[in-house]
């Protein structure tokens, strides 16, 4: 899947090219996938924690969230061509599919080595395959423990995406069902994404604002957590508090960015 081309989609200032070498790792990430779903797309009706990640609307990582910022900021660093998918469904983590990351920006918290990522093509599959099958099949140790995201080796890359290829893509299908579950989200709670005040569509206009407009914060933004004891942050510009476990780079009522900080008082 490919998608339109617009003068703030890469390869367009702000992107930079990721500096592949042959012999870089890869990343396996886990997301939160949507129960309402037959198809294993991220969580867009999570209660308090509305899911932006894997963007496949303009498929970029990180662009709108704050996902996984370590495994961002080791993409940008070894420049990793893969970042494979992975979800729980029922009792097992399933391979779900892949972004070919092509460039990097800065994002919205600078000095935090917060950077977005984006693909040049993803293939998602409809009928995904357990970490275990995928062992062996691929001769790989993916299905064992660990927490948000792996490390692969340039091997493991080549098998797993050998493996997701063999696969019809069912990527448009995907889309389909993330505009069914925004629009389910619109009609009960009046927001494609509640948490967020978000009545649009994830989009390349829409990610305009997120590469563009200056941060606002008047802290130093190194020490913001990415997510809140409370649930709840407070902005430092319109002092409006913000319920949403993981931390928003926008604020939904001022529309200010890196202006949200945990909030610790009681409600």
């Amino acid at each position: 899947m490919r998608v339109r081309k617009t003068s703030v989609q890469p390869p367009s200032p702000p992107w930079h090219p990721l500096e592949h070498d042959v012999n870089s790792a890869g990343y396996l990430s886990i997301y939160y996938s949507d129960d309402m779903s037959r198809l294993p797309v991220r969580a867009v009706t999570k209660p308090g924690d509305n899911k932006s990640d894997p963007n496949l609307e303009t498929l970029t990582y990180g662009l709108f969230s704050t996902c996984s910022p370590r495994m961002r900021s080791g993409i940008v660093t070894r420049g990793s061509e893969y970042l494979f998918f992975a979800t729980r469904r029922g009792d097992k983590r399933i391979l779900t599919g892949y972004y070919r990351l092509r460039w990097y920006t800065n994002g919205v918290f600078v000095d935090k080595r917060d950077f977005a990522l984006a693909a040049d093509a993803a293939r998602f599959i409809e009928k995904s395959i357990s970490l275990t099958e995928v062992d062996r099949r691929c001769k790989t140790n993916v299905s064992r423990r660990f927490r948000g995201m792996l490390l692969l080796t340039p091997a493991e890359c080549r098998k797993l995406k050998r493996l997701v290829d063999s696969q019809p893509d069912a990527t448009a299908a995907y889309l389909e069902e993330v505009d069914r579950l925004e629009r389910f989200n619109s009609k009960h709670g009046g927001y494609r994404y509640i948490a967020w005040r978000l009545k649009e569509k994830f989009s390349w206009e829409l990610a305009r604002q997120y590469l563009t407009e200056k941060r606002v914060a008047k802290t130093d933004t190194r020490l913001v957590l990415n997510s809140s004891p409370s649930g709840l942050w407070v902005c430092e510009v319109c002092n409006n508090v913000v319920t949403n476990k993981a931390l928003l780079k926008r604020c939904p009522f001022c529309a200010k960015f890196g202006t949200l900080r945990p909030h610790t008082a009681k409600m």
